[in-house]
């Protein structure tokens, strides 16, 4: 046999060993599953975010479900809006076809995106200025927009009203399916958290005159928040910072009636007595550093405004008082109950409880 005979020979050989080890080492893909995604409405507090919660109001439901599907290489895999103006839900399952299987996604979750607000000059502005109609399926996730978009109350007495806009990342590990002709589909829980700080009040007289409470004031509220929560392990939160504070205000709020609060009278539900809704304003980190107390922190406070007519028609501030044992500062998606006591000299006391972001009922002996 010739030289050149052999050499074409172990050419060939060569060839089929490598096409065997080749072979032998392919990485099967991935298939494709069915991800259904069960989104409701976060009502605990951020250490144990993981419990659904029910909304006092309309307000504190689902208009509008928006959800983005980030693959690792930041790529939107899928993305979907839901209407839900004409029946407004606490909870809703979405249902996503061909996704890759055994990858960490990051799923975007947008909530009643089209909120507005009515500023003190009366122009109606969008709550988050931005189009997340913009993000398309396929093209590059912008993540870093996203993360750096802010909510902001610019005016003294304003706030959130109407729907409230409510957002939340997750990262969720998918399990990696072979290709056995077999459907694979995968359901998650995931919440959705509103952006907003809830507020209700209940006054107790414990003076010997008839007042009526016409309206109140709060101090150190937050201007602007994050519209994406920003937290690290810990419980440590991040808000924005502007020219190197978060320009914080006092916000006023003027009762649409004036509420009776007769002598001796307890727990009075402020709000519910003017035939309003809550309070909703922005989470916050400010802390006073004048304590005079150690380990006390001294952050958000709270004055009344007051009519008697044993003193005429005019109505008087009371002086400010402090909430007391605030737990890591003001949170979104929390619920503060004020208990304020008004002091048979006029000034009032308050209490405080932070509670998940659901309805109160309030006992006997809950409060002052």
């Amino acid at each position: 046999m010739s030289k050149s005979v052999y050499i074409i020979l172990l050419f060939a050989a060569s060839l089929w060993f490598a096409g065997c080890r080749k072979g032998e080492y392919t990485e099967e893909l991935p298939a494709l599953m069915t991800l259904k995604i069960n989104v409701g409405l976060s009502g605990s507090l951020p250490e144990t975010r993981a419990d659904y919660s029910d909304a006092e109001n309309e307000d504190e439901k689902m208009h509008s479900l928006r959800v983005i599907i980030v693959r690792p290489n930041g790529v939107v895999e899928k993305t979907e809006y839901i209407d839900l103006e004409n029946e407004p839900v606490t909870e809703r399952v979405c249902e996503f076809k061909e996704i890759v299987s055994g990858e960490s996604k990051r799923i975007f979750l947008v909530v009643n995106e089209h909120a507005t607000k009515t500023e003190e000059n009366g122009i109606v502005r969008p709550v988050v200025s931005y189009d997340f109609s913009k993000i398309g399926q396929g093209e590059l996730f912008p993540v870093d927009t996203i993360y750096n978009l802010t909510v902001c109350l610019n005016g003294k007495t304003e706030q959130l009203t109407g729907p409230l806009p409510m957002s939340d990342m997750h990262q969720v590990e998918i399990p990696r399916y072979s290709a056995d002709g077999q459907e694979h589909s995968l359901e998650v829980p995931l919440t959705v958290r509103r952006i907003a700080v809830k507020f209700t009040y209940y006054v107790t007289n414990k003076s010997d005159k008839n007042l009526r409470v016409v309206g109140l004031k709060m101090e150190k509220m937050a201007h602007s928040e994050y519209f994406m929560p920003r937290e690290f392990d810990g419980g440590y939160f991040v808000v924005p910072s502007v020219n190197g504070s978060n320009e914080y205000y006092s916000f006023l709020h003027n009762f649409s009636k004036a509420i009776d609060i007769p002598a001796k009278a307890e727990n009075i539900h402020l709000l519910q007595q003017a035939g309003e809704k809550p309070v909703y304003l922005l989470e916050g980190k400010y802390e006073d550093e004048k304590s005079d107390e150690e380990d006390t922190m001294l952050n958000y406070k709270m004055a009344l405004k007051l009519q008697c007519d044993e003193f005429g028609k005019d109505s008087w501030e009371t002086t400010f008082e402090y909430f007391p044992s605030l737990p890591e500062y003001l949170r979104r998606n929390t619920h503060v109950v004020v208990f304020a006591t008004i002091q048979p000299d006029l000034e009032i006391k308050c209490e405080v409880h932070v509670h998940p972001y659901i309805g109160i009922p309030l006992e006997p002996d809950f409060g002052l």
